[in-house]
């Protein structure tokens, strides 16, 4: 019914993609990465070739033409809708003939573009998309979304010659829904938002040892309330109806969907409801049954079978398992490092950082390294995403298949949309997503725990990318949690560490006089000659140490500008900048100290602080000489009580993150604001938990839940500023 179909949208559009266009004599340079000057439209992910015309089509509506060939018709007549409605144009489709101030939009198959790549053009005249299938046009769609913009009188659209395709071809989101039921209608709208930035894989998380969410209809007690845990949601799960629902709403937005039964680890759940462990013969056996049940629910390439952390006692259980999964015409994944794999199985790699393990090469591979968002914040988040190299490869190829964004839900939750609140999720995953889909030359450590230094080509890169995800933020997630603000040139002097002898909150020279040097003992200590950027500052990395109760260190992983200074040990650092406002000014402060306040953590994690305290380990801020007072905190100050027996997983988090409590407000005065911040590592007052050093200080516009820049500062980190 859709053949030769022409229809009308009333829109601000004026638009046109050539079918046919003559790269070779485009007269123009082709970029193949952003340039370092913010220009609109900004573009997430940029794509991998882009001619910036002049002038561009301005029009009212829109008219669309589908070639007689194109696939998944119906698909892709409600993605232009969703388009259209974003933009404001009328979602009614109509049949007229071309109407004055309509632009033609034109989409046609071309064999010869292969996968999700496609060639998009917008001249005064008309937009073309040719694409080699669904996933093309799907994308290409994606990229007009963010080219439109509302004019007066109608729309605009710039003239631009693009041919774009993914570095990888597997771009994902796990979501921990074992440890923390989301509904269907949560998933559902994450998804709509994120496949706006092509990703195109969910990777769900089904079992775990808090419940088993996946309804197996030969076994209804493994969802039996029963036998999950009372702190997480028990007998919330998918019905089989719900999660074909779901498989095939993702499908409309190219998304695959993955499963993953955990096996035989994480699995207290299977245990307590089928009376026998996986890793017996009866258990088995109840497993295969249930990759029947689950194999006939998601269509897709991929089945994960989890396999880490348990202690093997059945050598043949992965193998045995492996295989069967793979009779059901799938491919499956597992966990790396974690039980044994053979050459055949997909590895999602995870364990750098936290374990030491290095990817295998050797092996397909998906990978997680670096994106883990639950142990991540909004502002440092960013740059740890934006400086990775999914696959530790420019390119994807046959083994370096992807990369995705885990969100782990370790600690307990209040609500759902907590998701979007107490995790840099939208940030981080609008990043990740430009680094999966363009790639990367290199992988550079050396920027995951701090900014590149100002004029290097690596801090033009990310201050480029920073003004378009700032731009997205205010087109596109007003109405959400998005917690972040540009920062790149935001700049601090650094000095310490002092020793503070295992009394934390010692007040040091820097609290009561500026100057070059301060004696500490028979040290003298001055303020580095090089100055830190960013809004958000590592003394020290979590990575660094992670594993210090197992006395192990990785002092180098992520290097920062203070490692070889505090090395492993404990002290007090001062940051210190001038904030020059061009006026006299109430603003809101961003304001946070060590922590690392995700929904990973227990023993990792520092203890929430006790009244009238920034952070438990004696940290605090200044603006002006005064100091700036902390909230009235809604939690207590508790130690950590060991897994399943605790407050730090079970009791869910309120206020204890910078990016998810409202921030404080503070006066600036016209010229020259003086902020100092005490940042201090040390564990006293019997707790050992924490292992972050860093903290986040940012002048920043909020109205309850957007934040924005303060227009017109200016930051000068020398400690003579005038």
């Amino acid at each position: 019914m859709f053949l030769s179909r022409v229809f009308s949208i009333p829109v601000r559009f004026f638009i046109a993609l050539l079918v046919c266009f003559p790269w070779e004599l485009l007269a123009g340079e082709v970029v193949t990465a952003p340039v370092p000057e913010f220009s609109s439209p900004a573009l997430i992910p940029y794509p991998s070739k882009v001619v910036w015309g002049k002038g561009g089509a301005r029009f009212k509506s829109v008219h669309v033409h589908l070639g007689r060939d194109v696939p998944r018709r119906d698909d892709l007549v409600r993605e232009m809708k969703d388009v259209f409605r974003m933009s404001g144009i009328p979602a009614a489709v109509s049949k007229d003939v071309f109407e004055e101030g309509s632009l033609t939009w034109e989409l046609s198959l071309d064999a010869g573009i292969e996968g999700e790549a496609y060639v998009l053009s917008v001249t005064p005249e008309k937009t073309t998309v040719r694409a080699g299938g669904f996933g093309g046009f799907f994308n290409a769609l994606q990229t007009l979304r963010q080219l439109v913009s509302k004019e007066k009188e109608g729309f605009f659209m710039p003239s631009v010659q693009i041919s774009d395709e993914p570095a990888f071809a597997l771009r994902g989101m796990m979501l921990d829904v074992g440890r923390y039921y989301m509904s269907p209608a949560f998933i559902k709208e994450l998804m709509r938002r994120v496949s706006r930035y092509k990703i195109n894989t969910l990777h769900l998380h089904l079992t775990d040892d808090p419940a088993w969410r996946l309804e197996v209809k030969k076994y209804p007690a493994l969802t039996d309330r029963a036998f999950h845990w009372k702190s997480r949601l028990p007998g919330k799960f998918y019905t089989q109806e719900q999660l074909k629902d779901l498989t095939d709403y993702c499908a409309r937005l190219n998304i695959q969907v993955i499963p993953e039964i955990d096996m035989p680890g994480h699995s207290q759940p299977f245990a307590k409801a089928m009376k026998i462990g996986m890793q017996t013969e009866k258990g088995v056996s109840i497993l295969k049954d249930v990759v029947d049940e689950t194999v006939a629910l998601f269509p897709g390439r991929f089945f994960h079978m989890g396999s880490d952390e348990v202690h093997i006692t059945m050598k043949d259980f992965i193998p045995r398992m492996a295989e069967y999964i793979r009779g059901k015409g799938k491919e499956v994944i597992v966990w790396s490092p974690g039980g044994p794999h053979d050459k055949d199985s997909v590895l999602m790699c995870w364990g750098e950082s936290e374990a030491g393990a290095r990817m295998d090469k050797g092996m397909k591979r998906i990978d997680s390294n670096g994106f883990y968002i639950d142990w991540a914040d909004s502002q440092s988040g960013v740059y740890q995403v934006f400086f990775q190299q999914p696959c530790e490869v420019p390119q994807g190829d046959e083994k370096a298949l992807g990369a995705i964004m885990p969100v782990w839900c370790d600690g307990n939750l209040s609500s759902e949309k907590r998701v979007l609140e107490q995790y840099p999720l939208y940030p981080c995953v609008l990043t990740f997503a430009e680094r999966v889909w363009r790639g990367s030359a290199t992988k550079r450590k050396d920027y995951m725990a701090q900014l590149p230094p100002r004029g290097t080509a690596g801090w033009a890169e990310f201050r480029e990318f920073e003004q378009r995800l700032a731009s997205h933020r205010d087109r596109f997630f007003r109405d959400v949690p998005f917690a972040y603000v540009k920062q790149a040139d935001i700049a601090w002097s650094l000095i310490g560490p002092f020793d503070h002898r295992g009394k934390n909150d010692t007040s040091f020279e820097p609290e009561r006089k500026i100057a070059p040097s301060y004696r500490d003992g028979d040290r003298t200590l001055e303020w580095k000659k090089t100055p830190v950027y960013g809004g958000a500052v590592h003394i020290r990395h979590l990575f660094a140490m992670f594993n210090m109760h197992r006395n192990q260190y990785r002092l180098d992983h992520w290097p920062t500008l203070m490692s070889g200074d505090v090395g492993k040990g404990s002290g007090t650092c001062y940051a210190l900048t001038f904030i020059r406002s061009p006026k006299d000014q109430e603003v809101w402060l961003m304001v946070g100290l060590n922590g690392m306040w995700g929904h990973s953590g227990g023993y990792r994690s520092a203890r929430a602080p006790e009244q009238g305290s920034w952070d438990f380990s004696g940290g605090d801020v200044w603006l002006n000489g005064k100091r700036v007072n902390p909230p009235r905190w809604p939690f207590k100050s508790l130690p950590w009580t060991d897994w399943g027996k605790g407050r730090i997983e079970e009791a869910p988090l309120t206020w204890e993150g910078y990016f998810f409590r409202p921030p404080v407000k503070v006066k600036l005065r016209k010229g020259l604001n003086r902020v100092l911040i005490r940042s201090v590592f040390g564990h006293w007052k019997g707790d050992n938990g924490q292992r972050s050093w860093f903290f986040c200080c940012i002048p920043v516009l909020w109205d309850g839940v957007h934040y924005r820049e303060v227009p017109g500062l200016e930051y000068d980190p020398r400690p003579d500023a005038r």
